[in-house]
């Protein structure tokens, strides 16, 4: 299963605003993580949008993480990124053609794996990922 570059870089900005009691900003992120400002404004608002990181304008004002690392399950965290989960076609979520349908084991064998690929994730928070997570140079510290 190949997850997209969106889950990838949220991740990365959880991890990255999870390494400091410091407001991050857009640009500190982006400079950071060697992404784009816009990739980074677009996922930040997804995940602020979903609780997982808090945003405030002005001055003080930053992004930080909306829960506690422990709370964050990565596996959460990749099903709201992940527009689309369906490791073959006939698991995507528009209506495919195929030959073996409508009884198709491999079918259900994909859905099982996909469903064991995210369940493994769930075992996994932000916590037990920044514990084993060398520190970043962060921008302006």
């Amino acid at each position: 299963m190949r997850l997209s570059q969106a889950s990838d870089f949220a991740l990365r900005i959880l991890m990255a605003t999870g390494q400091t009691d410091k407001p991050q900003t857009v640009d500190s992120l982006s400079t950071q993580l060697g992404l784009a400002k816009s990739h980074v404004m677009k996922i930040v608002a997804q995940l602020a949008r979903a609780g997982y990181l808090k945003t405030t304008r002005g001055r003080g004002g930053g992004i930080r993480l909306g829960r506690s690392p422990e709370e964050i399950r990565l596996g959460d965290v990749v099903r709201l990124i992940e527009p689309d989960l369906g490791v073959v076609a006939c698991l995507k979520p528009e209506l495919t053609v195929c030959a073996f349908l409508p009884r198709c084991a491999l079918k259900g064998a994909m859905s099982r794996a996909a469903e064991a690929f995210l369940d493994s994730l769930d075992t996994e928070t932000l916590a037990t990922i920044l514990a084993g997570t060398q520190l970043a140079s962060l921008p302006g510290k």
